[in-house]
């Protein structure tokens, strides 16, 4: 069977027709959530490729906001893609989850800039310690962008 066959189906945030795969995905080109029937299955949960839970992306399109993660939303993502990326005063910074030699999971914070790695022991470390231009990334969070799985 060709899965490059087009289907329609209604998008899952802004309800208008669009085209997806035979997977029901699909990039929405109206409101740009990526539809997946994971997201459909779990709603409250984020799913690849999103950042956001599918009930999270309903709520910010009906107030129109853009569909972005909050620090906890980014963490759990991490957990989900490994390797995820922001940008923060025209820096990149890449947060990966790695492995120490004990193959306990740390998370490592590179500045694309400075080439700087920071390592921190677990989640709650890295969001109560993470520092960017030397302000708690924590506090600075809403002034970051391009936040996304590393490209």
């Amino acid at each position: 069977m060709n899965n490059e066959k087009k289907y329609s189906k209604k998008c899952e945030i802004c309800q208008k027709t669009i085209d997806v795969d035979i997977y029901k995905q699909g990039k929405c080109p109206y409101c740009g959530w990526w539809n997946c029937f994971l997201n459909e299955e779990n709603p409250d949960i984020i799913a690849m490729p999103n950042l956001i839970s599918l009930n999270k992306a309903r709520k910010l399109y009906s107030e129109g906001k853009p569909f972005d993660p909050d620090l906890d939303e980014f963490m759990e993502a991490l957990h989900s893609y490994s390797e995820m990326q922001f940008e923060y005063n025209g820096a990149y910074y890449a947060v990966e989850l790695i492995f120490n030699d004990k193959s306990e999971p740390e998370i490592s914070l590179y500045n694309s800039q400075t080439k700087e790695t920071t390592f921190f022991n677990n989640d709650d470390d890295f969001k109560n310690n993470a520092k960017v231009e030397g302000k708690l990334l924590k506090v600075i969070w809403n002034d970051t962008t391009e936040r996304n799985w590393l490209q």
